[in-house]
Order: C-alpha cells, then structure tokens, then sequence
C-alpha cells in the first residue's frame, strides 16, 4: 500500500486523500474536457478523422438493428459479392451500443449515438490512466504511480486514440496491452499469470495485431522460469499460457460463435492462431511438470514449445506464416496498402515523425536502464527489466510498423517518469533562481510530447530542410480539413441522401464515410477483406478505360461518386492519363455516364450509370444516419 504523504512526488506533501488513482482520474478528466471543447465543432458535425471510425459506427447500428451478435457481415459493402466478413470483434462494438440504447430513451437515436462517440473514448482513456498509475506503482520509485498520469495526458500517440470520436478499436489495444504489463510487474504467482494471459487473450481477439505483445510476455515469463527454475515463476508461466490459449478460445466463442473457432483467417484471431496457442501451452505444461533441474533442457524444452506453435499454426493454414495481407491484389497494394501509412515501416514516414516516434522510447529507454542499475532490491531490477524488454520489443516492432508506436510509448512512460522525477528533485536543490528555473523547464523535457518537439525544433534550426518539410506537412493538414468540409459538408450529403439507396462506387478511402452518412450501399471501402472489389475498383479509375464499365456492370454499381480534391483520387488520375479517373477530372467523361447535379461547395460530384433504372430525381429517403433526419 503506497502512502501519500510517504511518498509525495518532487518532495510535495499530498494529503491521504491524493491516491494514485484519485490524481490519475483527475488529471484525465481535465485533460479531457480540454480535448471536448478542443474538438466541439467535430462533435456538432460528428468530423471523423478516420475511416474506420465511420465503419465501426456502421457496424454498431447494424447490430442495434437486429443484426446477429455472432454476424460480423458488413452486407453494403460489396453487394455483388454477398458483403464482406469484417476482421473485428463486437468486444469493440458492446460498450457503444450499450450506451447507445441506455441513452436513447432520453436523448433519442441521434443524440445518444452523438454523446456516446464523444464520451466513450475519453471515458476508456480515463482507465487506462488508472492502469497506468496502479500497474506502474510496483516499480522502485512509488512516486512513479503519481506522476505517470501527467506523462501519459503528453504523450500525443497515446493521447489521439482516445480522443472524441475515435471510438475504433486502438484505444482498447493500448488498454489491454497496459493490464498485461501491469501483472507482469506483479511478484509471480498462478494469479498474475491467470490474469496477465485473460488481458493477453483479450488483446489478441480484439486484433491479432497484439500477438507480438502476447508472446513478448509469454517469453519473458517463460525466461524467468528457464533462468532460475522457481515455483513462483513456473506458476506464472502456467498461468500465463493456459489462460492465453483457453481465453482465447472463450473469447472467440463468445464474439463469432462455433463459426469462429473452425475459421482460418489469417488477418484475426481464428483456428490457426489457436492451434499455435494450445501447441504452447501444452509443450510449457510438459515442461514445467517435468521440471528439469538442469537451465539448458528449461531453455530446450521452451524452444521446442516455439517450435510447436509455428509448427501448428503452418500446419493449419499456412498461408498464415506470409502475413495477414499476403493475398492482396498487387494492384491494392500499390494504390491503398502503401498509401496507409500506419501498416508501413517507420522509414517510410517523414522525418519529423520519426522524431517524434523515436525521442519518446529513447528517453524512457535511458530512465528505465539508469532505475534498474540503481535498484537495490532484486525484485525491483526484474520489475524494470521487464520494462526494458518489453519497451524494447515494442519500440522495435514500432520501426516496422507504424501503428506500434503507442504501445511502446506507454512502455516508456515509467522511464520517462523516473528520469523526470531525478531531473525535478535535483533541479530544486540549485539555490540561484535563474540556475533552478532553467534545470526546471530542462526536467520537463522528460514529458515525451516536449521532449520529441524541443529535438525537432532543434533538428529543425539545424536541418533546413525539415522546416521545408513541416511546412509541406502543415499544407497538406489543410488540404485534408478543406477536403472534408467541402466534399462531405451538409449539403451535399443531403443531396446524396435524397437519392433512392442504390449501389455506389467511389474510390477507396471515400467509401466508409459514405456507408456512415448516407443508406446506399458501396463497392469497396478501406477494408482488406472486400480485396477482390478494391482492386476493381481502382482499375475502374486508374487502369484500362476501355473495360471500366464492364467492372462498373460486374460490381452492379448504379452510380459512381468521387472528390476531385481526395489523395486517392489524385492517385488513380495520375497514374493513367486516359483513365476514368483523368477523364472525369478533366471534365471529359465517357458516353455511358450522366451527371446527377447535387449540391456541393467543392468536390463532390456524382453521375449515374447510362441504363440504370435508378431515378435521378427522388424525395427525401429515410437515411442511415438517424441524426440527418
């Protein structure tokens, strides 16, 4: 039990009130009525910053609907092919639509879907800071429990998956990556196995993005038993794998159904991955049964575990061991994977990003070696060496794929936080103002945002050319907000919506947006899985013109929709210049399209497939987003 006035940070009594949980939702609630008010005019348009936001609002409603809790089928999406079977877990989806039928009685449909987009990521942030504070207070230096709120409100990768709207799954990644490193911070026991493995399989059903998480804990726990050979460690072990492979199994029953345990994807948690699962379990149960005195027949007995579960997820589908995106169409891979910047490697992000990504995990990586070589109980070195691992292991999978930094920042809090709290304590202790007010603003350096923005504007004087870069960064952040308050303004999407619903092709990253706001249908979205309706579609804008109306006819698109100022769309014109894409840009279509005049600031432009007996002209239809009525 930590106690405040035996622990007060920086040398500033706390009354017992102050818990670190107290300070922790406090400092979280400020922070986000800031980010609400910040972020009001988004929530009065409901401005979503990301697709797949839009796409898991579409989901929601569906179930709220009367769609089945084990029918994850996205049905508008790719009409012609049945729909398409969405990657993602209703672990996501529960907590929106719980709140949105609590809400509804009281504010309506449109107002409680409103509140609850705005309210729940902040609201799953808030835990988060309470993990944070509770699973941190384990390490050496208890004052850490107190300040690690503070870095966590500035760490801004960490920060945007939790601000309003953002109510896709990254939030719960990050959270759930949190409670695993929690009670691996915890002394070892069946427990804090138990408990760590359930959090892991959590992780890995809400994305199988998480695995590497998952087994850099199981691997770090299997080590400590390999090393020493103690009871308390091989409890953990045991823990830790069996409730992996068996919550994995429960998780993914409870949220697909029987259909999700015999399926073999190999972008989400399914058959393959829990083969792996229990292959390891079963070798570590062996091995921790047999328990050999010897540490080189623990460490051949854990490789041949390893050995077991590549063996078993290949067995099963080996199309698995090249990766989740493995079977896209080389043509989708050119035009959208490459373009989606949070699946590429960190060299291919500007340089000012790389900054950013890079100081964060490098302070904390310092802090954290500096408090394990100065711990003077065993038990606090494995505690920061188990930081050390993990924020390693997280930093370098952030170097190959970029949707990896929050993790590996929230690794690097306890480090950044034990850094700042040395460079605070020693700052006070200068006598001359002008000395301690300067080695004071140098301590808050430590906060990762201030940290990777006082390097960059450093690199910046010294570089001129990543000043030439932000300010191409800044011109394209403006270009983006003009696209979305010209193309998707009011207007136009009434318009839109005036429309009988019919089936509309747009380019790529259009699509989601136009599931949320509109009732039509759509060919292709941003989502992997519909890879074989993507690739028609961007050969209808960017390749043969000649056979882009048979791919229209193929996908029973009525009519196409598009925004002259879109990336993707820049994309296709360019990569083609007689391509449909150039043509209409060029204002030059082809003879077998109409356009349908609707109103629009800029952008936005619609035209009806010659033949379709969709009506042009129609009264206003009741649309999908019940807040447009």
């Amino acid at each position: 039990m930590i106690k405040a006035a035996a622990m007060p940070p920086g040398g500033i009594r706390l009354g017992p009130w102050f818990t670190p949980t107290r300070i922790a939702l406090i400092v979280w609630g400020l922070m986000s009525l800031i980010a609400i008010a910040a972020n009001w005019r988004a929530i009065e348009t409901l401005d979503l910053g990301d697709t797949d936001d839009a796409m898991r609002m579409a989901q929601v409603r569906d179930l709220l609907a009367g769609q089945g809790w084990w029918d994850l089928t996205q049905y508008r999406v790719n009409p012609a092919g049945g729909g398409v079977l969405m990657h993602w877990s209703r672990i996501v989806d529960a907590p929106l639509a719980i709140g949105i039928l609590m809400l509804q009685p009281l504010f309506g449909p449109a107002m409680a879907e409103r509140i609850v987009m705005a309210a729940w990521p902040p609201l799953l942030g808030a835990a988060l800071s309470v993990a944070c504070a509770l699973g941190y207070r384990n390490l050496s230096d208890r004052r850490i429990a107190y300040v690690v709120p503070l870095f966590l409100i500035m760490s801004g990768y960490i920060l945007v998956q939790f601000r309003p709207l953002r109510v896709d799954h990254h939030g719960w990644q990050i959270l759930l990556a949190m409670l695993v490193m929690a009670q691996a911070l915890r002394p070892a026991s069946w427990g804090s196995g138990l408990f760590g493995g359930l959090f892991a399989a959590a992780l890995l059903a809400v994305s199988i993005e998480g695995m590497p998480m998952a087994a850099l804990f199981g691997g770090l726990a299997a080590l400590r038993w390999a090393l020493n050979g103690r009871g308390d460690d091989r409890a953990r072990l045991c823990g830790y794998m069996g409730a992996l492979a068996g919550g994995a199994m429960l998780f993914q029953f409870a949220t697909r159904g029987p259909a999700g345990l015999v399926g073999t994807w190999c972008d989400s948690l399914s058959a393959p991955y829990m083969a792996a699962l229990v292959a390891a379990a079963a070798v570590v149960f062996a091995a921790t049964s047999a328990n050999p005195a010897r540490m080189s027949t623990r460490f051949l007995l854990l490789i041949l575990g390893g050995a077991a579960a590549a063996g078993a997820l290949v067995w099963t589908e080996p199309l698995c061991a090249k990766g989740p995106f493995a079977a896209l169409d080389p043509i989708v891979v050119d035009f959208w994977y490459r373009n989606v910047l949070e699946g590429q490697p960190l060299w291919a992000a500007k340089a000012q990003d790389m900054i950013h990504v890079l100081v964060p995990s490098f302070i904390g990586l310092v802090g954290a070696l500096f408090a394990w070589r100065g711990a003077p109980v065993a038990a606090d070195r494995r505690n920061w060496a188990t930081v050390i691992a993990a924020l390693l292991g997280a930093a370098a999978l952030s170097l190959l794929v970029f949707r990896s930094v929050s993790t590996a920042h929230l690794f690097a809090l306890p480090g950044c936080a034990w850094l700042g709290l040395r460079a605070w304590t020693w700052a006070r202790t200068i006598r001359a103002a002008v000395p301690r007010i300067l080695a004071s603003a140098m301590a808050t350096l430590t906060l990762p945002l201030l940290g990777s923005m006082a390097v960059a504007a450093l690199l910046s004087l010294a570089v001129p050319a990543l000043r030439a870069e932000e300010a191409r960064a800044a011109a394209r952040l403006a270009d983006a907000n003009r696209y979305r308050d010209n193309c998707l303004d009011g207007a136009a999407i009434a318009d839109v919506n005036r429309l009988p619903p019919t089936t509309l092709l747009t380019p790529i990253d259009l699509g989601a947006p136009l599931v949320f706001w509109t009732p039509h249908r759509l060919v292709a979205t941003p989502h992997h899985r519909n890879k074989e309706a993507m690739a028609d579609t961007i050969r209808v804008f960017a390749g043969d013109p000649a056979a882009a109306k048979a791919l229209v006819r193929r996908q029973q698109a009525a009519m196409i929709v598009y925004c002259r100022t879109a990336n993707d769309f820049a994309r296709y014109r360019r990569a083609r210049k007689d391509g449909l894409a150039a043509q209409l840009y060029a204002g030059n279509p082809p003879s077998w399209l109409e356009a349908v005049p609707i109103e629009s600031r800029a952008g936005l432009a619609v035209w009806r497939v010659k033949g379709d007996r969709t009506p042009v002209q129609a009264g206003r239809k009741r649309s999908a987003a019940p807040f447009m009525q």
